[in-house]
């Protein structure tokens, strides 16, 4: 696949490069920090969308762009088994950032005859959010991990260093 006479591959991952690692940052972020959730929340919902649908589409592009190449290079190979599984943690990113957002127990306006709330007002926060919490922190880690070692191993096999 080919844009503009130049591999699509390339040109992709920058899109997953960017991406991915904002969107974890800023799950992590929004998951420490109940006042960024409230803030930024969505827009980081929105950037972990675009993280999952770019690291798919460059592992995608990067199968096609292996094929062109006839299988390349053992470190060409290297890279594409951390392409394979890169994706994947960028999708549950994407799907447990919202369900975070859902299930914040400080969404909705507060009234004073709510159950559960604390001193200050706020909600304790149920299972179903730290359940969420954990899923996103632990996307989060593991698509920073992957972006990298993936990010590492591309730029061995195309530079060689």
């Amino acid at each position: 696949m080919e844009i503009f006479g130049l591999p699509l591959h390339p040109l992709i991952v920058h899109a997953a490069v960017v991406f991915v690692p904002l969107a974890a940052l800023g799950g992590l972020l929004v998951t420490f920090f109940p006042r960024l959730r409230a803030r930024y929340g969505w827009l980081t919902a929105a950037f972990g969308l675009v993280a999952a649908v770019s690291a798919l589409a460059a592992r995608l592009s990067g199968d096609a762009l292996l094929a062109e190449l006839g299988g390349g290079t053992p470190a060409a190979q290297a890279h594409h088994n951390w392409g394979l599984i890169a994706p994947f943690p960028a999708i549950v990113l994407a799907i447990a950032l919202p369900i975070l957002l859902v299930v914040d127990p400080n969404r909705t306006p507060r009234h004073p005859s709510d159950s559960g709330t604390g001193r200050s007002g706020a909600r304790q926060p149920g299972a179903a959010h730290w359940v969420a919490a954990a899923i996103t922190v632990a996307a989060a880690i593991t698509s920073l991990v992957l972006i990298a070692l993936t990010g590492h191993s591309g730029a061995t096999a195309v530079w060689g260093r």
